[in-house]
């Protein structure tokens, strides 16, 4: 198998480590199960999983890539984390009170059953970013594809609680 063109990601006998930490794959088709099972009460269990995710990538990925400021280390996380397989993450706007990122190419959209479950997860990871960049936050989806197909792209606010 080839090496992903990654900075910090290395393959050697089936595993691989980002920035020597081990690193594995999250299916998608697992918040499909757990949605399955517990249906909309699968939601805060997706945000926590998702949020103590982020959290864990960016402190871990920040103290390697040293990053200079607030919009280096947006521009910085959403360029690795668009390596994921859950979209391409593009940020719109970055301020010190508001963090404004666009998801293109959900992988919901790619899913035999589409659905909200995903962007729950995704939540979660963003809350974890915004709380290791911002400290307190709330994360609001403005605009959801899912939801409304005719849009190319989800849009996440993350605002700084003040």
């Amino acid at each position: 198998m080839r090496n992903l063109k990654l900075k910090g990601l290395k393959y050697n006998r089936g595993k691989y480590d980002l920035y020597d930490e081990r690193f594995v794959f999250f299916p998608p088709q697992i918040i499909d199960i757990l949605s399955s099972i517990y249906g909309e009460g699968v939601k805060s269990l997706l945000v926590w999983l998702g949020k103590k995710a982020g959290w864990g990538l960016i402190q871990n990925w920040d103290d390697i890539l040293k990053s200079k400021s607030l919009n280096d280390l947006v521009t910085q996380f959403c360029s690795i984390l668009s390596n994921h397989g859950w979209g391409r993450f593009s940020p719109t706007k970055i301020s010190d009170n508001l963090v404004v990122i666009e998801l293109f190419h959900n992988i919901s959209n790619d899913l035999n059953n589409q659905s909200k479950y995903v962007c729950y997860y995704i939540t979660g990871i963003l809350a974890g970013f915004g709380e290791y960049a911002l400290y307190k936050v709330n994360v609001i989806e403005n605009t959801c594809c899912i939801e409304d197909p005719s849009l190319k792209s989800c849009e996440f606010r993350i605002e700084k609680n003040l």
